[in-house]
């Protein structure tokens, strides 16, 4: 089983998504980071990504 997501994880998520897509927009070639590399990144900043992990 998971466990409870944080909701600054989910935050920051959404956030590098966002900017992914407006400078996508914007008309700048990106490369969309993997869940993966999102996770990695926000738990070398930021600590686990759970709440509680089961």
């Amino acid at each position: 089983m998971a466990g409870i997501k944080r909701k600054e994880y989910l935050q920051y998520l959404a956030e590098t998504r966002d900017r992914e897509f407006r400078m996508k927009d914007a008309g700048y070639q990106v490369v969309h980071k993997s869940i993966e590399e999102i996770r990695a990144e926000f738990e070398s900043k930021f600590g686990s990504i759970f709440y509680i992990k089961h």
